[in-house]
């Protein structure tokens, strides 16, 4: 009877699980916030253990081993909190982050990319850095123009770091590398490139550009360059750049597609439509070349054949606003208003994301 007593009080004496929690969570965030991380970590380790699936536990945890440049244990964490929390933007972000730094390339593309899809704000606190990540993953895939889009609407401040300008440069010289992969004359070419780029000052872009062309008058991709540059204040003078990297290889995409929005801007639809039809066949593969001569078809009142194209754009880069857009006024011409109505939807959804 005595022995039972005893083990009554004793199991009354004990902790329960959730005290135990509680306790490591208290003790966790107390640490944190005297700057003891290791004592943090140790403390988050436990509440985890006794709670496997407290989603904020797991972010504690990678983002104190982040902090640490701790990276592999920082992965392990977030990992944890992405398989709970299939919807945890900063969690993707983070995740996607340090898998670029251990080199875990084609994860952090993929997670990068869920953060993006998901939301992920350019004003997040993660933002800068998990776009940068996530245009440099794209430039060394090739997809060049989607890396300039997502960095050259970063803030201004952003694109006066040189490493933001390096990579605008590499996105304009449609150089598949990652940034620490270039020799050092590619990096300073693509410095200046991209510093030229992101210049908001028409004049001093134009002519930091023509500087770099007479340069470089032989590379690929500079009279490209030029144009984009120049397109700003003299589209006669930026066609003609154009024409000259088609001089130089006449299946050049990204000078065929400049050529179109020029012509396009203009309503000379009849003559955009054959640069538009070479674009597809240099690279069939790419959303860029059909979005643009769907475009260009629902604009001849050929709106079927038109969504036709932009419809295979959207299957290729689904996350493109711009498709959606155009996809709304092609299903408009064809009387199709519920499909219209989602597609204008779904560019709404598309734009916010960008902001």
């Amino acid at each position: 009877m005595i022995g039972l007593v005893v083990l009554v009080l004793v199991q009354a004496a004990a902790p329960t699980a959730r005290q135990q929690f509680d306790t490591a969570v208290a003790r966790a965030a107390e640490a944190r916030k005297a700057g003891r991380d290791a004592d943090a970590l140790r403390f988050y380790q436990q509440a985890v253990k006794l709670r496997h699936s407290w989603a904020d536990g797991w972010w504690n945890l990678g983002s104190i081993h982040y902090e640490r440049d701790e990276f592999p244990e920082a992965r392990d964490a977030l990992e944890k909190l992405v398989a709970l929390d299939k919807k945890a933007v900063a969690g993707f972000a983070l995740l996607g982050i340090c898998d670029y730094k251990v080199e875990k390339y084609d994860a952090a593309l993929q997670h990068l990319d869920a953060a993006r899809t998901l939301g992920l704000p350019h004003n997040h606190p993660l933002g800068n850095a998990a776009f940068y990540y996530l245009a440099a993953l794209l430039n060394r895939e090739g997809r060049h123009d989607i890396a300039a889009e997502l960095l050259l609407v970063a803030p201004e401040s952003q694109l006066e770091s040189p490493a933001v300008q390096v990579a605008i440069g590499m996105t304009g010289l449609r150089i598949a590398k990652l940034p620490e992969d270039l020799t050092p004359s590619e990096r300073d070419l693509c410095e200046k490139a991209g510093r030229a780029m992101s210049d908001r000052r028409d004049a001093e872009a134009a002519a930091s550009m023509h500087a770099l062309l007479e340069q470089h008058p032989d590379r690929p991709n500079m009279h490209y360059l030029y144009g984009i540059v120049l397109l700003r204040g003299d589209s006669t003078a930026a066609i003609q750049q154009f024409q000259e990297e088609l001089k130089r290889d006449p299946r050049h995409v990204p000078s065929l597609l400049a050529i179109v929005r020029e012509l396009e801007r203009q309503s000379r639809f009849e003559e955009g439509l054959a640069y538009a039809q070479r674009a597809v066949e240099a690279q069939p593969e790419n959303y860029a070349t059909h979005a643009i001569l769907g475009r260009v078809l629902v604009s001849l009142d050929r709106a079927a054949e038109g969504a036709s194209e932009l419809e295979r754009a959207k299957e290729i880069e689904p996350g493109s606003p711009q498709i959606y857009f155009a996809l709304a006024s092609a299903y408009t011409k064809l009387g199709r208003p519920d499909d219209a109505a989602k597609a204008r939807a779904e560019f709404l959804r598309l734009k916010d994301l960008g902001k």
